[in-house]
């Protein structure tokens, strides 16, 4: 099941819904369905849950059977048949099908839950959840952060961005071979959309993946960092061991003094062994930044006995 498909099935599990939420996700199912004119009513959904959720909230909403129709294709088409029918959800809605421009009602949103910002966002929460369900996509968090809404009609898209960006979302236009998409890229603004639409564990979902991508981030970043560290050690101490036997096949390992030749011998001998540990060999032991001064010393010697 795509992730799209995973979170219209959460919200269609959403139940005891107040009357008004019931009138409002219906009027987004509509209003964003292929068609919503005196002319013509009807989804086009290829999701039979889809198909079930349309016909059933149309029936709550506004007392009308619409009917469902499937394809060869399996391409689900709900539509109001009879004008009486269609004038009858029409007018459930303020409308009268004949509008030039498809616009959102906001009266539409408010209904019996009263005039109260708690009560608006209700109503919008759910006019967003049919608006999803008619034309709303969301990729797979896996790959990518992205969700959006087709709409056919610029002034509709517009209007719905109005509310997504009210509720401080990063949502944005732009058209796609003619059509309107309005989309959001931003993680925490699609986590915040799910919430918003009640699909609480699609937004957990997407916070669990961020939390996965970023400890294995956090873990590549260090594992590469510690390889780093690895090869500028081994790096390190080729050069060391390198300047060592030339010291010895040119004579001067003869001279140099005893303190030089046990870390010479420990590092020819411990060739994977860090400084600290080549320190910690010597008797009495010796720090770090010691046995490296003197490591520096055996090279510049080697480097002076070949000039």
């Amino acid at each position: 099941m795509s992730f799209s498909a995973e979170i219209k099935e959460e919200l269609m599990k959403i139940e005891d819904m107040p009357d008004c939420c019931t009138h409002a996700m219906a009027y987004g199912m509509l209003l964003f369905g292929r068609s919503f004119d005196l002319n013509e009513i009807s989804l086009l959904t290829d999701n039979p849950l889809v198909g079930d959720a349309y016909v059933e909230l149309v029936k709550k909403a506004c007392g009308v059977d619409a009917e469902r129709l499937v394809s060869e294709a399996g391409k689900i088409t709900c539509e109001i048949a009879g004008e009486a029918d269609r004038i009858k959800v029409l007018s459930s809605f303020s409308s009268t099908g004949k509008e030039r421009v498809r616009r959102i009602d906001r009266g539409n949103l408010l209904n019996e839950c009263g005039d109260t910002a708690e009560s608006i966002n209700c109503c919008n929460a759910a006019f967003l959840r049919g608006a999803f369900l008619s034309c709303g996509t969301a990729s797979d968090p896996n790959k990518s952060y992205h969700i959006e809404f087709v709409v056919p009609y610029r002034t509709l898209s517009l209007d719905l961005l109005k509310i997504l960006t009210d509720y401080g979302l990063k949502a944005k236009h732009m058209v796609r071979r003619y059509i309107n998409v309005i989309y959001i890229k931003d993680s925490e603004s699609i986590e915040d959309l799910l919430t918003i639409m009640g699909a609480t564990m699609a937004s957990l979902s997407i916070m669990n993946i961020k939390i996965y991508k970023d400890l294995r981030n956090l873990t590549n970043r260090r594992n590469n960092f510690e390889n780093a560290n690895l090869s500028k050690t081994a790096s390190a101490a080729y050069d060391q061991i390198s300047a060592i036997e030339r010291l010895k096949n040119s004579g001067g390992y003869a001279l140099l003094t005893e303190e030089l030749k046990v870390i010479a011998d420990l590092r020819i001998e411990n060739e994977e062994a860090s400084l600290r540990e080549i320190g910690e060999m010597c008797n009495p032991p010796l720090s770090r930044s010691a046995v490296n001064h003197r490591l520096k010393k055996l090279i510049a010697l080697a480097e002076s006995n070949n000039n």
